[in-house]
């Protein structure tokens, strides 16, 4: 069985803020040569975009 992680975002903000270190360690694992980058960010829950501009 495969679990998702699920996280639950209250008050007004409804963006995810990323600690500089979480950015680095997920634009180092999607641009590892022969990953695709769209299924990388489907798998952090980030859109694509996230990690181009990172």
């Amino acid at each position: 069985m495969a679990y998702q992680r699920v996280e639950v975002l209250r008050g007004t903000e409804r963006r995810r803020n990323y600690t500089p270190a979480e950015k680095v360690r997920m634009v180092e694992g999607a641009f590892r040569p022969g990953v695709v980058v769209t299924d990388v960010a489907r798998r952090l829950s980030a859109h694509e975009s996230l990690l181009y501009r990172w």
